[in-house]
């Protein structure tokens, strides 16, 4: 027997009693064909995604030498060496390679005001690549060390993203370029290094984006300058970027969720 069955069963028992009042019953179907409310987020056409080009960033610059490798080394000219082998491997493949700085000055264009990580990270976003490479050195460890955000990822990229969490929808994309990049180095035999780490501006960028920082080759802190090391470094990196450029994802965009409005005061429902 149904719900309104035994809903007719009991009235007719009340008139016989004179204790029959009128009922209204709603029944199962009724309920399932109540409206549902649901709010849907519209999906907004992905970010613009140049797969044939690579941003490189070499680290410092200018009157910021970076880490003091020795008496004779620095950070800052072991990043752009390495940024130029990069550089001219990836064009002899097909890329377009974006530097932050291709000399020393570390200057904004066309003007001397010093380049400073934000312009780093626009310069970065402004020519959504494939990959975007923070290189850096230290004389600490051997081989490479590659760092991805420590942003938890989310699945979505979302329109006017907050600028310092800005990478949390490419997370998952840099930590597959990160894998790539570590098994073309242990193919090389190149000890190897992979953790997380908020370098700035790793956090502002919106693409795969990680950090390569080159250590010496064995316990001499000066391999860091030997040219043959660099280029081997760079080789197995540039190959690494060809098998990347056809397998990186960008995220969906999504608009941003819309703001209830309060009503004002005396406001009728």
């Amino acid at each position: 027997m149904n719900l309104a069955q035994k809903s007719a069963t009991a009235c007719l028992l009340a008139i016989a009693t004179h204790r029959c009042s009128a009922q209204t019953t709603t029944t199962p179907a009724q309920i399932s064909a109540a409206p549902k409310s649901t709010t849907t987020i519209p999906a907004l056409p992905t970010s613009p995604f140049n797969r044939t080009t690579v941003l490189l960033d070499p680290a410092h610059g200018g009157s910021d030498s970076g880490s003091r490798i020795s008496d004779s080394i620095l950070e800052k000219d072991i990043t752009m060496s390495l940024a130029f082998k990069l550089r001219s491997l990836l064009a002899a493949r097909g890329f377009t390679v974006v530097m932050t700085r291709d000399s020393d000055a570390a200057t904004q264009a066309d003007t001397p005001n010093p380049l400073r990580l934000d312009d780093r990270a626009g310069i970065a976003n402004r020519a959504h690549p494939v990959a975007c490479l923070l290189l850096h050195a230290t004389a600490a460890g051997n081989g490479v060390h590659i760092y991805r955000s420590e942003l938890e990822p989310i699945p979505n990229e979302v329109n006017e993203t907050p600028w310092l969490t800005a990478q949390a929808a490419w997370v998952t994309q840099s930590e597959k370029l990160q894998k790539l990049l570590g098994q073309a180095l242990t193919r090389a035999r190149v000890p190897l290094v992979l953790s997380r780490a908020s370098v700035r501006p790793v956090d502002s960028l919106t693409c795969p984006a990680l950090v390569v920082e080159l250590a010496p080759k064995g316990s001499d802190s000066s391999s860091l300058t030997d040219e043959r090391y660099q280029q081997h470094v760079a080789g197995a990196i540039a190959a690494a970027l060809v098998f990347w450029q056809n397998q990186a994802q960008p995220p969906v965009r999504l608009a941003p969720v819309p703001t209830p409005s309060t009503p004002k005061k005396g406001a009728q429902p």
